[in-house]
This record gives structure tokens, sequence and C-alpha cells, in this order.
């Protein structure tokens, strides 16, 4: 059945750098902010969106619409150079693509910025009710996405370009495994869990190891960048047992504190220094 379920996967999520963790990391990270938001959050977001409030459930929002949206394609990655000692502005937040002709103008077209600018439209009570829901719908997504590893480097497109062996197979349905689909994927499938048992066990890390959130985007994606050279493979490599074993921690960590940080952005949103409910 897993098999099935990431080969179902492979033909929705195309080799494609603009989507990270697949749907149900999305809907974890969104499930773990939510158990961390205030009171006084909730109330806001259901005052807001006026129904009932599922985070999990719009996780994946912006990358449904991305087909409508082209000039967010380069808001849900920032393509930092491997060997570069970090995140910079100016050079990793402009990259004119003559395939991409918003790209020529959006000096934020990375999603460092991008969550930094929606934090504003969400803040602001005088925008227009639609615009901040769609700024809610794209911090939830992106804030997953900045923790991504391979969504803050630019190397092969983010691992796109890369191929390698997975678990023993070097063709993932109709196409060549890729990298980059590993981590958006096909390591969380190999777990065996369910969303809902993921979450469970993720919450239990986090009291276990005490992950917490903080930080800026900015940090988040430099954070990002060095675990991206940490579980880095060469083109040809092996995702084996011991590949697995050895880096599905980072991925577990990375969707804990994604859910963590979004909880904290929302409720520094909405409830200033408010304490969490758990």
């Amino acid at each position: 059945m897993r098999k099935l379920v990431a080969f179902f996967l492979l033909l929705v999520f195309t080799s494609n750098q603009s989507f990270a963790w697949g749907p149900k990391g999305h809907q974890i990270v969104g499930d773990i902010a939510q158990a961390h938001l205030t009171n006084a959050t909730l109330q806001a977001l259901h005052q807001l969106l006026g129904e009932d409030v599922n985070l999990a459930a719009t996780s994946n929002w912006a990358d449904e619409i991305r087909s409508k949206r082209p000039e967010s394609y380069g808001w849900h990655f920032v393509d930092v150079p491997k060997d570069s000692s970090g995140f910079s502005q100016a050079r990793d937040c402009y990259q004119p693509d003559e395939k991409r002709p918003s790209s020529k103008e959006d000096h934020h077209n990375c999603v460092v910025d991008r969550i930094n600018m929606f934090k504003l439209v969400l803040a602001n009570k005088a925008a227009p009710q639609e615009d901040r829901i769609e700024a809610l719908k794209y911090i939830v997504h992106f804030v997953g996405d900045i923790h991504q590893p391979l969504h803050a480097v630019a190397e092969a497109r983010g691992g796109n370009d890369i191929h390698v062996v997975e678990f023993g197979s070097a063709q993932c349905g109709n196409r060549p495994c890729n990298f980059h689909y590993v981590w958006d994927i096909a390591l969380l499938e190999h777990t065996g869990r369910s969303e809902q048992d993921y979450v469970a066990y993720l919450e239990q890390q986090i009291k276990a190891n005490g992950w917490h959130g903080g930080g800026t985007p900015e940090d988040w994606a430099n954070e990002s960048l060095k675990l991206a050279k940490q579980v880095w493979l060469p083109e040809g490599g092996a995702v084996d047992e011991a590949y697995y074993k050895a880096n599905i921690g980072v991925a577990d960590q990375q969707l804990a504190v994604a859910g963590l940080r979004l909880a904290e952005l929302l409720n520094d949103v909405f409830s200033g220094e408010e304490k969490p409910l758990n």
C-alpha cells in the first residue's frame, strides 16, 4: 500500500522544486501548529475565516493553485548557493528568468521574503479580508517549505537534477528517482506512519527533546541550508536503510519545528506575548 501511495504522489508532484514535503508533510506541520495556538489566535482565526479553523486542510493550497498563479513559483524556495556561508537577500531573492516573466520584476522572489511580506498582510486589520485569508494560506504552506532542507539550496535545482537509487530502485513510477522527491515524500512514506500517528509521534519527540521554535525566516533558511549540506547525496547516490536511519531524524525535527514556528508566527500576529495552550 505504501508503494501505491508513493507512486500516486509521484504522479501528482512532478520533479519540480516548488513542492516540498508532499501533502502529508504539510498537513503534519499544520496539525502541530494548530495544537500550539493560543485561545486568542484561534478566536482571531475563527473571525477571519468564518468557519472551522483547520490549518492542515489549507496547508497544500499554495501548491494546488500554483498553475493559476505562475508568479508564485519562486516563492516556495530560496536558491542559496551550496558553497556560500548563508542567505543573501540581494543575491538569492532576485533571479530573473526568461521562462518566467514575472521574475524579472520581482525582487522578493523567495520564500524568506514572502513569509515576511505575507505576515505583514495578515497582521494588517485594514487589509481586505480576502487578502488576509490568502496571506494566511501562503504562510501556512511556506513555513513548511522553508524547513525542507533542499528548499534552501540552489545546486541541481534543490536536488531535483540528482538521480538516486531509492531503496533499491532507480525508477520511481514512470520517472527516474530524484533526490528532491526523496525529501519531499519518500522518507516520510518509508516510516509507514499515517498523518495522525506521525503528529502524535512528533509531539512526543517535542517534549522528550525540548524542541522549540524561535528565529526568523532568514535563520530558518540558513538552518535548512546547513542541513542540506549534511544530508546531500551525489549523482547516483543510494537512499537505502542506512541513509534513512541516519537522516529521518532530521526530517522529523524539521517537521516538528516548522509546526512550532508556524504557531509562534500566528500567535505573534494575533496574540502577542500570551502563552500557548500546550
